[in-house]
């Protein structure tokens, strides 16, 4: 019996060093134990918060990311001190220990109690070990104590890295004189010479690069809540992709801007952190059927009015970005027609997956209402040639 306890002392012992490795030092590795545990205790707290009137969701929406930190510090902690606490339970027998003071003897209690007080480095002298086996195992908890603080003062630098990273990814989408609410707002400064937009591409590519790395490696980080609507993942996932979208297809395939090799490295970029959140909430990608180009290029003539949400919205983007440069419509509705394919599947991945992340994180404010918008898009009628 007392073999028992010193296997599963050793299996939890084994399971919190794997854990703590693969979530902390291992790159697209989640671990087994902390960060499920973190998003269950997620699942259970936005069953509260989706029913808290608006004054106070924020608030307890900041909550989450400290609460998961504390679970994850908690968890390992305590597998670990259980760990050696169960090792040495199970080889209380006989005279391996030495016990001092009132009440202290052979027990599960005082298995716990030497095993806490070794891994805080402080000891104890009421629990006394008294064979070289037992010596060197309270010498080895004692001196990974060190490392499993270092680990985990490495894992809160991490994760609040990536809350960082957010919040300046967030900023680069936020001008108080064009406002952050709509992509082409963002956009506008820089058109129609696109003055100053590598540097904005440049500054976004990095900030991108920074906190999709940083997620892949801190997972935690992903269920960061800030309580305000322009500093949130589905925010950035909105503007982001609607920004790519209208850089890349909203202008004629010979426009500069549209042609960068930066805008396409940036495009896949985004692509690949698209796959990464689908790989973790695995939402469905089936494409819209793009309409035919007799029925597109009516539509692109003004010859009719489009039945298709998509197409509506292409072109309202199309549009939007020709006033922007100041161009003239095109006459030939070909080149906008192959844009319109390319950008359709794009887009539709890129809103379904503001969409799954918003109902994963609980995303309610007001632009998330275009989350499973489907309907006429509103824009100026291009005149007819």
């Amino acid at each position: 019996m007392r073999e028992i306890w010193v296997f599963l002392g050793a299996a939890l012992l084994i399971a919190a060093l794997a854990d703590v490795f693969l979530v902390i030092l291992n790159y697209d590795e989640m671990g087994f134990v902390a960060t499920r545990l973190c998003r269950w205790q997620w699942y259970c707290l936005r069953i509260v918060t989706r029913r808290l009137p608006p004054r106070w969701r924020p608030f307890a929406l900041r909550q989450v990311t400290g609460l998961n930190v504390l679970l994850s510090v908690t968890t390992w902690l305590g597998l670990v001190v259980s760990g050696f606490g169960f090792m040495y339970f199970g080889l209380m027998e006989g005279a391996n220990f030495e016990y001092e003071g009132r009440g202290v003897g052979p027990g599960l209690f005082s298995a716990m109690y030497l095993s806490a007080a070794q891994l805080s480095t402080v000891g104890t002298s009421q629990v006394v070990p008294q064979t070289n086996v037992l010596r060197a195992l309270t010498i080895a908890e004692t001196l990974s104590a060190p490392l499993l603080i270092t680990l985990i003062l490495t894992f809160l630098i991490g994760v609040y890295q990536v809350v960082r990273d957010l919040r300046n990814l967030s900023a680069s989408f936020s001008y108080p004189e064009h406002g952050a609410s709509e992509p082409l707002a963002v956009l506008e400064p820089y058109f129609p010479n696109g003055v100053g937009l590598d540097e904005f591409l440049q500054e976004i590519n990095g900030g991108l690069w920074s906190y999709a790395d940083g997620l892949r490696l801190h997972h935690v980080a992903y269920f960061f809540q800030s309580g305000r609507d322009h500093f949130s993942l589905p925010h950035v996932l909105r503007m982001l992709g609607e920004t790519l979208a209208a850089l890349r297809w909203g202008l004629p395939s010979e426009s500069s801007i549209s042609r960068q090799p930066l805008l396409s490295r940036m495009i896949f970029r985004f692509d690949r952190f698209l796959d990464y959140l689908h790989d973790q909430l695995g939402w469905t990608d089936a494409i819209p059927v793009p309409i035919s180009f007799e029925e597109f290029s009516a539509i692109h003539q003004c010859a009719t009015d489009s039945q298709d949400p998509w197409c509506s919205r292409f072109l309202c983007l199309t549009r939007a970005m020709e006033r922007m440069e100041r161009r003239a419509p095109p006459s030939e509705s070909r080149d906008a027609y192959l844009r319109y394919r390319q950008w359709l599947p794009f887009a539709y991945r890129s809103e379904r997956a503001m969409s799954a992340v918003s109902w994963d994180l609980d995303y309610q404010p007001d632009v998330a209402k275009r989350v499973t918008f489907a309907g006429r898009v509103d824009c100026p009628a291009r005149d007819a040639p």
